[in-house]
């Protein structure tokens, strides 16, 4: 019998209309926190200003970040713990993350409180480090 080959994400959301997996990585950190956390991830569609987006970078590389501005024909993305924005093309992205689980509890992104969460945190993009720098201070989990 031959190996099973893993699916992409791609092909995954094509077959199933969703994909889960864990979060791997620091670059949504305080939302998702690496290795504790997974997502739900469902077809682009609708795609607006502080939706959080899977996408593939040209390199292959998968990322999950947050979408910060929408121009013509691409999309400007961030992660919450970075400061760097990058910009892709709608083509590159794969899905948007609907829920996401924390401690055996979901969150949908459909909700009033991630709804507030996105919308201060991005508006406080110029003093996030302080805020990253407070919040891991006090962060025990």
């Amino acid at each position: 019998m031959r190996g099973c080959l893993m699916s992409s994400p791609e092909q995954i959301i094509k077959e199933f209309g969703f994909y889960s997996a864990p979060v791997h990585g620091m670059s949504m950190y305080p939302l998702l926190k690496n290795h504790r956390d997974s997502v739900y991830i469902e077809p682009p569609e609708h795609l607006k200003k502080y939706d959080v987006v899977l996408f593939r970078r040209k390199n292959g590389q998968l990322v999950l970040h947050r979408i910060v501005s929408i121009e013509k024909s691409c999309f400007l993305v961030c992660g919450d713990n970075e400061f760097f924005k990058e910009t892709i093309q709608k083509e590159q992205i794969i899905g948007k993350m609907t829920e996401f689980c924390r401690n055996n509890k979901n969150g949908k992104t459909a909700g009033l409180k991630f709804k507030i969460y996105s919308h201060c945190w991005c508006s406080s993009f110029f003093i996030r480090k302080i805020l990253l720098y407070i919040y891991t201070k006090f962060d025990r989990d």
